[in-house]
């Protein structure tokens, strides 16, 4: 059985021992850092409490507006015969379903009730579809849905872009402007692919 000299067998563990001391002690290691909070950006813009009427009525009308779109482009992720129609609908799902989520933010912070099921809101509101197209469109397929997606989405968009110029030009609170601002500028070039179809 091969054994190490006495000699080297000292001097490993003379070594060793002084690096297990060395980082005992803390003198050359750097000093853990202290946990910190996330800065505020981190955790989201904060809403303002300044509001009135016409943030309201934005923020209550656009998210039954914005329901229904996802309710649309989810039918056209199923039944569309056309794959650019469907990575649009993709799109209009994630950007509204994000933006309705904020809209009921800023309602909770007001001390607003939201919509309480904004899926049965098929009508009265700038763009909207009413329950008879939306029964048209479920029993579409293919190409014809695809045709009737286009007309009925481009009508919502405009819809859509109305209210969101109203509360640029109404409101007050400057998260619902900055939004109003988002939604009418992306909706508009959204307008633009639709009628590319």
């Amino acid at each position: 059985m091969f054994r190490f000299p006495r000699r080297q067998v000292l001097a490993v563990a003379g070594v060793t021992t002084a690096l297990v001391l060395a980082g005992c002690s803390g003198e050359d290691a750097a000093p853990e850092p202290a946990p910190q909070a996330p800065p505020a950006a981190a955790a989201g813009p904060q809403v303002s409490g300044e509001f009135n009427e016409a943030d309201v009525a934005f923020a209550t009308e656009m998210i039954p507006h914005h329901q229904q779109a996802v309710d649309m482009a989810a039918l056209a992720v199923e039944k569309s015969g056309s794959e650019k129609v469907k990575a649009l609908a993709l799109k209009i799902r994630d950007a509204q379903d994000a933006e309705m989520a904020q809209l009921s933010g800023m309602l909770e912070v007001w001390g607003q009730q939201p919509p309480e099921d904004p899926g049965l809101d098929h009508g009265g509101h700038a763009g909207m579809v009413t329950d008879a197209d939306m029964m048209a469109l479920e029993s579409a397929s293919g190409p014809e849905f695809d045709a009737k997606f286009i007309e009925l989405m481009t009508r919502h968009h405009e819809g859509a872009v109305k209210v969101a110029d109203t509360e640029k030009a109404n409101g007050k609170n400057p998260q619902a402007k900055e939004l109003a601002g988002r939604i009418s500028q992306d909706q508009q070039a959204e307008l633009g692919e639709l009628k590319s179809f």
